[in-house]
C-alpha cells in the first residue's frame, strides 16, 4: 500500500525531532569521552521542541515544514559536531523558527478568501497556541544557564527544556493545543464541523479556481436578489443550479467557500433579510406569517435562522421595531400639538 507523502514528511520531521534530541549528547561523549553535561542535554532538548513546532498544522502544507526541519536538523548536527555551546546552537535554530513562521504568515495572508472560512476557527486556535510555544522557547533560550552557573540551576533548567519536550511530544501525539480544555477544543470542533460540513479541499491554483468560483457566485447573488427564488420554501439546490447552469457539487463548493456557509444556511440567510424588510416596513405582522411570505416552511426554523443571523429571536427584534415605532408616533404628536398652540403669526 502506498504511503501518503503527506503523512510521511510528517513522521520524517517527528523522527528527525528525536534524532536531534538523542544524537547531539552521543556526539559530545563520543569527543569529550565523558557523560554530556547538563547544557548539551538542554540544547538538545530544546532543539528537538524546535523541531517539533516546525510540524504543519491542520491546514498547512508539509511541503514547507520538511524544508525548514531539515534546514534545522542539518544545522544542528553541524553544530554539534563543531562542538559550538548549546546557547548558541540553540539561538541559531530558533532564528530559523522565526524565518518558519515569517513563511507560514505570509502563506496565510496571500489569499485572504480563506481567512473567512469556518474551518479557519480551529486554525486559527492552532496558530496561536503554536505562537505561545514559541515565544516560551525564545524565553527559555534566554535563560540559558552560563558556564559557571551552579549545579542546581543547571539541572532545573534541564528538567524545565526536558517537561517542555514532553509536553509538545503530547501535542503531536494527542492533536491537542494542550492550551485549551479537552471540552473546549471539541466545541470548537463540533462548531466548525456544523457550520461548514463539507470543508472544501484547497486546489492547486488557487487563484484560478477561485476567480471561477466568484463568477459563479455573483451570478447565484445576482439571481437571489433578482428573482428572490428563496420565496419558495420548496427551493432546492437543484433548482439553483439549473438556473445559473452549474452542477450541485461545484455549486455546493462554490458556496461553501465564498460564503462559508452551506447552501441551507446561505438560502436561509437571504430568507432572514427579507423578513428583516418586512418587519420594518410593518412591525405588527404577525411572525407566522413573516415566516411564510420571506421563505420558511415552519416558525421554529424561522426563529433559528432569525436567531442564527441577527443575534436576536424575531420577536425581540419585532419588539425593539415596535418600541421605535411607537415612540416616532410620540414624537410626531408632540410637534403637531406644539404647532397647534403656537399664535397665530409666529414661526
Amino acid at each position: 500500500m502506498k504511503m501518503n507523502p503527506a503523512f510521511l514528511r510528517y513522521n520524517a520531521i517527528c523522527l528527525l525531532s528525536v534524532c536531534c534530541v538523542l544524537l547531539p549528547p552521543v556526539l559530545e561523549f563520543v569527543q569529550t569521552g565523558g557523560p554530556p553535561g547538563s547544557a548539551g542535554l538542554s540544547a538538545a532538548l530544546l532543539t528537538g521542541c524546535i523541531l517539533l513546532l516546525l510540524l504543519p498544522l491542520s491546514e498547512e502544507s508539509p511541503d514547507g515544514s520538511f524544508r525548514f526541519a531539515l534546514l534545522a536538523g542539518i544545522a544542528s548536527l553541524a553544530a554539534a559536531l563543531a562542538g559550538l555551546p548549546g546557547r548558541m546552537r540553540v539561538l541559531a535554530l530558533l532564528l530559523v523558527q522565526t524565518g518558519y513562521l515569517w513563511f507560514r504568515n505570509q502563506e496565510r495572508y496571500e489569499d485572504l478568501w480563506p481567512l473567512f472560512r469556518p474551518a479557519r476557527v480551529w486554525n486559527n486556535v492552532e496558530c496561536h497556541a503554536r505562537d505561545t510555544y514559541v515565544m516560551t522557547l525564545f524565553v527559555l533560550a534566554a535563560f540559558f544557564p552560563w558556564p559557571g552557573a551552579p549545579a542546581a540551576l543547571r539541572w532545573a533548567y534541564l528538567a524545565l527544556c526536558g517537561l517542555m519536550y514532553l509536553l509538545l511530544s503530547l501535542r503531536v501525539i494527542l492533536g491537542r493545543t494542550l492550551l485549551l480544555s479537552r471540552r473546549k477544543e471539541l466545541e470548537l470542533k463540533e462548531l466548525v464541523r456544523g457550520s461548514l460540513r463539507n470543508a472544501p479541499t484547497l486546489v492547486e491554483n488557487r487563484s484560478e479556481e477561485m476567480g471561477r468560483m466568484q463568477q459563479l457566485y455573483d451570478r447565484v447573488s445576482a439571481l437571489m436578489e433578482e428573482k428572490k427564488p428563496f420565496l419558495d420554501y420548496e427551493f432546492t439546490i437543484a433548482d439553483l443550479a439549473g438556473a445559473v447552469f452549474s452542477n450541485r457539487a461545484y455549486l455546493s463548493k462554490t458556496i461553501n467557500v465564498i460564503s462559508g456557509r452551506n447552501f441551507n444556511q446561505f438560502v436561509n440567510g437571504y430568507r432572514v433579510r427579507y423578513s428583516v424588510d418586512l418587519l420594518r416596513r410593518d412591525p405588527f405582522l404577525r411572525v407566522i406569517d413573516v415566516a411564510l411570505m420571506s421563505g420558511f416552511h415552519t416558525v421554529v426554523t424561522f426563529n433559528m435562522a432569525f436567531k442564527l443571523n441577527m443575534g436576536e429571536t424575531p420577536s425581540r427584534f419585532q419588539e425593539r421595531l415596535r418600541l421605535e415605532w411607537r415612540t416616532a408616533q410620540q414624537s410626531r404628536a408632540k410637534a403637531m400639538s406644539a404647532d397647534a398652540e403656537k399664535p397665530d403669526g409666529h414661526p
